[in-house]
């Protein structure tokens, strides 16, 4: 499923499966994203073993900092880095916020006379469309922004979050690899 906020995929590495693990070990430990502690990069080991981490963000803060809430990494055979990560705490705080902010326009929508208002004041109508339309232009806004668009942003996240994870096993696998 596309929407699923979850991704997985392989990257290639140098370094020996122990020299790597024990390598991300110490990279969670000084700072996964940048190398050094930061407060929205706050990443636990919560698994290690000979060929693979589990590692999960510790925090609230972190987990909707970039969406690397939870990831799997395994070396099932030299050379490789198998990667698994889900970001539903980052997909929870997407729908949570673009739901509320919905929920508010919906409210709004069914309380306020919004189509007296858009009477009213021509400066907050449409050029060239009706009332009945401008009104189904704002309807169509509060529900797309309210309640379709976190689920593209999840889907659209993907890319960034592979770039990412590929970004971060790469300098793991240079230092690794050098020391």
């Amino acid at each position: 499923m596309t929407l699923a906020p979850q991704i997985e995929g392989t990257v290639p590495i140098r370094s020996s499966a122990a020299q790597f693990v024990q390598a991300f070990h110490y990279r969670v430990a000084a700072g996964l994203l940048v190398g050094q502690p930061h407060p929205r990069s706050n990443y636990r080991v919560a698994e290690a073993g000979p060929g693979q981490l589990r590692i999960h963000a510790a925090d609230w803060w972190t987990a909707i900092n970039v969406g690397l809430n939870e990831f799997v990494l395994r070396l099932p055979q030299p050379g490789s880095v198998h990667y698994w990560v889900r970001y539903w705490r980052w997909a929870g705080y997407a729908l949570g916020l673009s739901g509320l902010l919905g929920l508010l326009g919906l409210m709004l929508l069914l309380t306020l006379d919004v189509r007296g208002y858009i009477a009213r004041h021509p400066t907050a109508r449409l050029p060239g469309l009706s009332i009945d339309q401008d009104l189904l232009v704002a309807w169509a806004m509060v529900l797309f922004w309210g309640f379709v668009w976190p689920w593209l942003l999840i889907a659209l996240h993907k890319r960034p979050l592979r770039r990412l994870i590929a970004r971060l096993i790469a300098e793991v696998d240079a230092q690794a690899a050098s020391g």
